[in-house]
């Protein structure tokens, strides 16, 4: 009896032992869900702060009044605004009112290596330290030090007045991060304020369940290349497979991926031929629909050229490997009232080390020079609410953006543009060919509404 007795006590406490490291897993699950759900709270918080702007500028601004979402009566966005360039506060000494740039959608930030059209940034990190202290908020160069400590002052003295605030910043950074901001340096209470802000932009992710994403499901398509696989070989695989369906009659489309989406992807994946040849692939692969890499498709020079005059880009004098990088008037909007003024994109910031884009052989200068006017790939995905388009804001609708490469793939074939990637000239469209792709690229839209 006693061996009996024994036997269940024993198990009584295997079970109950059992029980506790189930339930401390699971708090400790809990906990971690709720210290990030308290991660996300903050930086969310911090993301639509207009007080870290300087007292010297004219407009209140932060992260979100150029990366909207839906507190705009015009509609949802992307996380991005509605101008062709994002106001920033005016300035005495500075009196402008356009950034240089059109604010591009954050989703999906974090797979992206290098942020900003010109790829300035190396980490989310990196981006949040340089919004808080750039000209976005209304600071000039040089005034780094003075942003940081507006910032680390509204956070001391913010004490929840606001009635939809349910603690102080002090008190949410000791909940989050268990620090007293008080006890802090500037440097270590900004650090934070990366790190919340990053872990809120991170959490900012697509779908993925959009029409297109759907067909591939559907018809057991390859979501994106294999590893090591370029996107030309990709594109070819990937229009073999579809070419068998459709033999086969096996294809299966949708009403929201119709015969004319269909179409236009396959003028998308295109790469060879003489005609409806999108070349798109080659710089948007999916499943994001960007490579990540720096392209120049001549915008840049057709900007220019629309101030200065046909052929102006091409005959303008710029610095070679020797310079010291970022020249600031080389990223800047062309005006007549300053004739130097030009954005050249990756160009200030291109380490001339980059292995991933230096040629065997090539020197920095020839380097260098490849490097004109090239911008990030933009993301294909949501551009029903992202317009207007390119890295000046330059076009309202696809339709024109389309008919713009149209023009420069035909400049680049005829040796016009300056500095042209390689992928330029191969892209042959016609206007016959815009509605096809435009219902291919509508099929790449969240239902964010």
């Amino acid at each position: 009896m006693t061996n009996y007795l024994r036997s269940i006590k024993s198990i009584v406490l295997a079970v109950f032992a059992g029980l506790s490291v189930i339930y401390f897993a699971q708090s400790h699950a809990s906990a971690q869900k709720t210290n990030i759900a308290d991660q996300l709270h903050l930086g969310a918080r911090l993301f639509s702060d207009d007080r870290f702007t300087s007292p010297n500028g004219d407009l209140p601004s932060s992260c979100s009044h150029c990366h909207m979402f839906k507190q705009d009566p015009q509609g949802t966005r992307a996380y991005t605004d509605f101008l062709a360039r994002s106001w920033v506060p005016s300035r005495l000494t500075d009196q402008r009112r356009e950034g240089i740039r059109n604010a591009p959608t954050i989703f999906d930030a974090d797979e992206m290596p290098r942020l900003h059209y010109d790829g300035e940034f190396g980490s989310l990190e990196e981006l949040v330290k340089g919004t808080l202290s750039g000209r976005t908020l209304g600071w000039m160069p040089g005034e780094r030090d003075q942003a940081f400590k507006q910032v680390y002052n509204v956070l001391l003295k913010d004490n929840a007045e606001d009635e939809k605030i349910e603690m102080s910043y002090r008190d949410e950074f000791k909940k989050v991060y268990r620090v007293d901001l008080s006890a802090l340096s500037t440097n270590q209470t900004i650090d934070l304020i990366a790190a919340a802000v990053s872990t809120y932009v991170r959490s900012l992710k697509t779908k993925r369940d959009t029409p297109y994403d759907k067909f591939i499901q559907a018809n057991g398509l390859d979501p994106q290349p294999d590893k090591g696989e370029s996107a030309e070989d990709f594109a070819a695989r990937f229009a073999a497979k579809l070419a068998a369906l459709e033999s086969k009659h096996q294809l299966k489309l949708s009403q929201n991926f119709n015969v004319n989406a269909l179409k236009g992807l396959k003028i998308f994946y295109r790469t060879t031929g003489e005609r409806s040849v999108g070349n798109c692939i080659s710089c948007h692969v999916p499943p994001l629909f960007t490579d990540h890499s720096f392209h120049n498709i001549g915008i840049s020079q057709s900007e220019f050229d629309k101030v200065h005059g046909e052929g102006s880009f091409a005959a303008k004098s710029i610095p070679g490997a020797a310079a010291e990088r970022p020249v600031m008037e080389l990223r800047e909007i062309p005006s007549m009232k300053k004739p130097n003024c030009v954005d050249l994109g990756y160009w200030n910031f291109v380490k001339l080390n980059d292995t991933e884009l230096r040629r065997a052989g090539e020197n920095d200068d020839k380097f260098l020079e490849r490097m004109i006017a090239t911008f990030k790939t933009p993301t294909l995905r949501n551009l029903a609410f992202t317009q207007p388009y390119m890295h000046n804001g330059a076009y309202t609708t696809l339709e024109s953006v389309l008919d713009e490469l149209s023009h420069l793939s035909s400049m680049a074939r005829a040796g016009q543009v300056r500095s042209a990637d390689d992928g330029l000239a191969r892209i042959k469209i016609s206007e016959s060919d815009f509605a096809a792709l435009i219902a291919f690229l509508n099929t790449l839209n969240d239902d964010l509404n």
